[in-house]
Order: structure tokens, then C-alpha cells, then sequence
């Protein structure tokens, strides 16, 4: 899925009558920012971090808190809304296999003797 804010055939529109839909669409483009980000994360596990010549600083970690909204979603957004819960359940099956995958590949790791075993001492008899 190309990068995009809006899913669906619903274009932006300005929103100065009708609140709602401006703060309905506001909530709808984090969502579909989140999808985005996802998206890329399944396509490139390891992002900027798989460039070697480029430092990579530490992105913020903020835990997303649902607004309170004081109308329900208004009709025009209807469209959007769905198409959004659509790609989100289709990112979540996404996710959830990639973390299958993983838990397979650390059982496969694990499986391996020695691998993960605390090292024991070692003695180097120097004098004799």
C-alpha cells in the first residue's frame, strides 16, 4: 500500500462547518499515520538502523490515548473510517505472523546446544 493519509475514495475537504468531522479527521489521520508506520516496519524490520553510514537518534516512544470526542463519527467519514479498520485488521494478521516467525526462529536459535549457555570458566595453566 503506497503511503497515503486517507484510505478509500474520500478526498479531504474543508472542514470549517462541521467540528466533528474536523476532529473525527484528525483522529482518522493518526490512525492511518500509525498503518503507515506499521507498514513499514513489516516491509523493513530494522529501518534506519539497516543503514550503516547514518546515526540513528532515538525516537520518542508516546503510548496513543483515544480523545474524547463529543459527537459520533459523521457520515461523510463513514467511508474512511471503515477503510482504516480494514487496513488496520489487515496489518494486525500482518504482525501477528511476523511475531510467529520470530518465536520460531528463537526456538530454532535456542535449539542449537551451546547457544545462549552461560559460559563456563576457563583455565589456562601458564606455568606448566
Amino acid at each position: 500500500m503506497a503511503e497515503q493519509a486517507h484510505w478509500g475514495d474520500q478526498t479531504a475537504e474543508p472542514f470549517e462547518e462541521d467540528p466533528a468531522l474536523a476532529a473525527w479527521s484528525l483522529v482518522l489521520d493518526v490512525l492511518e499515520m500509525a498503518v503507515v508506520a506499521a507498514e513499514k516496519t513489516l516491509k523493513d524490520p530494522l529501518g534506519p538502523l539497516s543503514a550503516r553510514d547514518q546515526p540513528v537518534a532515538a525516537l520518542p516512544v508516546e503510548r496513543w490515548s483515544p480523545p474524547s470526542l463529543n459527537a459520533p463519527l459523521p457520515p461523510e467519514a463513514r467511508r474512511r473510517a471503515l477503510a482504516l479498520a480494514e487496513a488496520q485488521e489487515r496489518v494486525a494478521r500482518r504482525l501477528e505472523a511476523a511475531k510467529h516467525d520470530v518465536v520460531r526462529q528463537l526456538h530454532a536459535v535456542s535449539s542449537v546446544p551451546g547457544v545462549g549457555d552461560p559460559s563456563g570458566a576457563i583455565y589456562l595453566d601458564v606455568n606448566g
